[in-house]
């Protein structure tokens, strides 16, 4: 029976515990209602909370209101709490540059997470997913060339919180117990179109498969689908250790050592950058491995430059820095190119960069104390033309660093250094006729140094 089945499941994967909170998510179809009362069937065995959970998406509003009006007359006659929320997933989705199904699972788990926080907070998440969701989850996953972590499928339960009581269970079963039970539900009438590939897959392939090659294809899939969850299991503990071993986790981000992590195998590094990217955007849909900017990572860290900047989707920005990875939120802050006048005293504010610079004339005393701030620098008054000016790097351009004979290039100078490329354009240069006085935070002109033979100074300071 099907009722036992889905309490093996629990048993086996602890899906529930004495006193849980449950919220259920439930849409009217035929799995969820009959998900409802079968935890409901258990609620005094596990003396669990229910709290029913429906959500509008605006995608069928002629559908919609019967939708709501059937979970919540089901709800209040097996007396439970009723919490609905009407959402417009297609303005969600334009605004987050979203899939339309992962905005309306985000939508969906906001909305959830809202709920247990109204009860008290924590609790889990029962969700109505079966065997021939799983099915078609991996067979779908498999034609997008998903690797072992999307190939097991969906889990029994996830993160401690979402659970899936369902998941052993064949759809016909689920809509035989209604039957038998009594239990009312809706048809999504969006199910029975061929609009979507999932659906495609449910409504022709998978059909055809098992009519014309192979009988026994779903569960030949869903059997597999378990071998392959335990083999990633074992994976993503060595992923975590490796994780735990090279990445360090930052107020503005993660970074690590690019050498450390060629160090580890394909497959792990392959699994530290999901892992990083979960760390970062912890809503994303890492348990079908579907984001596309995992692959983009890992492709351009295979054959990378000295220093790069990506910049993804869902805000996020990936950084190399020679032999460190940064990943951050937030786009790239490259300052266009820009040349500003300063006076030869007082303060001038750089709209480009957001800074203030400071300048003043001094007579020199060598028993004076020097800044020695890397954002301040002592120049010999006497070997300036004025008026100064500001601006950033140039192709071309040359200057002598301090403490050298000759002068160098520029470019070659911030490769010495390991500046990144993308960086270099935010480097202020402070510029006297048309030589470099001092590249701003790193090293000033051997030319423009103070000498024993120098009087007057100019302290150039950006603030």
């Amino acid at each position: 029976m099907l009722i036992e089945q889905v309490r093996r499941t629990i048993d086996h994967y602890r899906l529930l515990e004495k006193g849980d909170r449950v919220i259920v998510g439930v849409s009217a179809g035929v799995d969820s209602m009959v998900l409802l009362h079968l935890l409901n069937e258990f609620h005094r065995k596990f003396d669990l909370s229910l709290i029913v959970a429906h959500i509008d998406h605006g995608l069928r509003p002629d559908e919609s209101e019967k939708e709501a009006a059937l979970v919540q007359k089901e709800s209040h006659r097996i007396n439970l709490p009723f919490e609905y929320a009407q959402f417009n997933v297609k303005e969600f989705q334009k605004s987050g540059g979203f899939s339309l199904q992962d905005a309306a699972r985000r939508l969906r788990f906001q909305f959830f997470n809202q709920i247990l926080r109204k009860y008290g907070g924590g609790g889990k998440i029962a969700l109505g997913h079966n065997a021939d969701d799983q099915v078609e989850t991996v067979v779908l996953r498999l034609l997008r060339g998903s690797g072992l972590k999307g190939l097991k499928g969906m889990l029994p339960i996830r993160g401690g919180r979402i659970i899936r009581p369902l998941l052993e269970v064949w759809r016909e079963e689920i809509e035989d117990y209604a039957k038998e039970n009594s239990i009312p539900y809706l048809v999504d009438s969006s199910n029975l179109k061929d609009d979507y590939l999932r659906n495609r897959l449910r409504l022709n392939l998978i059909p055809f498969i098992e009519k014309d090659y192979e009988p026994g294809f779903r569960r030949t899939i869903l059997r597999t689908s378990t071998l392959l969850r335990s083999e990633n299991d074992f994976i993503e503990k060595e992923a975590e250790e490796a994780y735990q071993d090279i990445i360090h986790e930052e107020e503005n981000g993660i970074t690590f050592k690019f050498s450390s992590y060629r160090s580890l195998h394909d497959a792990l590094q392959w699994r530290v950058v999901q892992k990083v990217l979960e760390r970062m955007d912890h809503e994303s849909n890492w348990d079908g491995g579907e984001w596309s900017e995992a692959n983009l990572i890992f492709e351009k860290l295979l054959h990378p430059q000295a220093s790069f900047l990506l910049e993804l989707s869902h805000g996020l920005c990936l950084e190399k820095r020679y032999d460190l990875i940064l990943l951050r939120k937030g786009g790239s802050n490259t300052i266009p190119p820009f040349e500003v006048e300063l006076p030869v005293y007082g303060r001038t504010h750089i709209q480009e960069i957001g800074r203030e610079i400071v300048v003043e004339e001094r007579d020199w005393d060598k028993s004076q104390p020097v800044d020695e701030s890397s954002n301040v620098a002592f120049l010999d008054y006497a070997q300036l033309h004025l008026p100064l000016r500001m601006r950033n790097f140039r192709p071309g351009d040359r200057f002598q660093p301090l403490g050298t004979k000759g002068t160098q290039k520029l470019k070659e100078f911030f490769i010495d250094h390991k500046i990144p490329k993308f960086e270099r354009p935010n480097i202020p240069l402070l510029i006297s006729g048309e030589r470099i006085v001092w590249v701003v935070g790193h090293r000033i002109d051997e030319r423009f140094k103070v000498t024993s033979n120098t009087q007057k100074v100019l302290r150039v300071e950006v603030a």
